[in-house]
């Protein structure tokens, strides 16, 4: 798992989208280090998202943040600014979520930094984009990605609103955003010269929903596609069984499995009955044939269904809960979940990178760091003696 060995990541940036991104490149070998705020830390410490009593990081903050170093640094400091900077000189990645006002304020620019490390490749990432009249504005992805970037309407049914689940915009545009350094780290090794790498969660809510957004150029595009999908297929759609499990069915190709489904279902009268016995009946009679299919799942419990989908080599795939995935077989053989002992001795399940590289699922084998815990350690690797630190650290400086 050694893709970035060598490679120096300097990351200041909060929350998810930006730490899952730097995260990934850790879990690939690169060597991540946290810049955090004296006292504070990344925000995203203190969020109240799991149950455990404990000074250490939160489940969330492991999972976005294993395999890094961190150190605290007073910014906003002169001394605190200069020790950043001698920092990038020895950086081959900046990594940042923060909006563009602040990077202004603290002296961060792209032009600012390049100034100490000229071959740095500056990667940034926020809720709208870097260029428009709402550039600098905040955004969150339940709220650029799920509300702007379209996906909270889309998933809703009439007379409610769908909600999000956490961080999907953050990890989806992680990925984008350490794809697009990698990149820039190969563009770099072949020409020489550094790139500005930029996402956003509305760009990636935009790239997700890109087939819809294309196909919504149809003046016939109904708002309600999801509902109006079904109908036009009943073939792809959810289906609820009598002991409330829900089996997804994705059969594109309604014409070659529609024999298959009505024997594993026991409606092998339907097959040839004129209503339903090619794609266009089907289309036409849709609401029929989807009352036909809710009456037959729901007229059994999931066990009896198992070994009758079990034999149908097609692509559907019972809805699973949270839960479920744990145990779940290709989980478990793929190597996507592990667990990794926190800092405070807790252990934890994680979620490895979505790629595996040479056969092996892409994880940091170390916990998310403890603010400030290798302050020491990068510090004195750029040429403070222990005097030294320890004034800054009386300071205020550096924590």
């Amino acid at each position: 798992m050694q893709l970035f060995k060598g490679v120096r990541v300097v990351e200041l940036a909060q929350y998810v989208m930006v730490p899952a991104a730097s995260t990934m490149l850790a879990d690939l070998g690169a060597e991540v280090i946290k810049v955090e705020t004296p006292g504070v830390g990344d925000p995203y410490r203190s969020l109240v998202v799991d149950r455990r009593s404990t000074a250490g990081p939160n489940f969330s903050l492991e999972q976005n943040n294993r395999g890094k170093k961190s150190v605290c640094i007073d910014l906003k400091s002169a001394d605190g600014h200069k020790l950043l900077c001698s920092l990038i000189e020895s950086a081959d990645i900046f990594m940042t979520s923060l909006r563009p006002a602040a990077i202004r304020k603290l002296g961060l620019t792209v032009e600012e930094l390049r100034a100490h490390n000229p071959k740095l490749i500056y990667a940034r990432a926020n809720g709208l984009g870097f260029a428009g009249p709402e550039a600098g504005k905040a955004g969150f992805d339940a709220s650029s990605f799920w509300a702007r970037g379209g996906f909270g309407h889309i998933l809703s049914q009439e007379g409610s609103y769908a909600r999000q689940p956490r961080a999907v915009g953050d990890h989806a545009s992680a990925v984008a955003l350490a794809f697009g350094v990698a990149g820039a780290l190969f563009k770099r090794a072949q020409t020489g010269e550094p790139s500005v790498v930029e996402t956003s969660l509305l760009s990636m809510a935009t790239w997700m929903l890109s087939n819809d957004l294309v196909a919504s150029q149809d003046p016939g595009y109904p708002p309600n596609i999801l509902q109006r999908a079904v109908e036009q297929n009943p073939l792809v759609g959810t289906y609820r069984t009598r002991d409330g499990r829900w089996i997804q069915l994705v059969f594109l190709d309604s014409s070659r499995f529609w024999p298959g489904l009505c024997a594993t279902l026991e409606l092998d009268e339907l097959i040839d009955d004129p209503r339903f016995n090619d794609a266009a009946a089907r289309m036409a009679n849709g609401r029929e044939l989807i009352g036909i299919f809710e009456q037959a799942f729901g007229a059994r419990d999931w066990a009896a269904w198992q070994p009758r989908f079990e034999a149908f080599d097609a692509p559907w795939e019972l809805v699973q809960n949270l839960h479920d995935l744990y145990a779940d077989p290709q989980t478990i053989a793929n190597d996507m979940i592990f667990e990794i002992g926190t800092r405070d001795g807790y252990p934890v399940k994680l979620v490895s990178a979505p790629l595996t590289v040479d056969g092996r699922a892409a994880h940091a084998e170390e916990p998310a760091p403890n603010c400030g815990e290798h302050s020491d350690e990068i510090f004195a690797a750029l040429g403070l003696d222990a005097e030294q630190i320890g004034r800054y650290r009386a300071a205020g400086v550096i924590a």
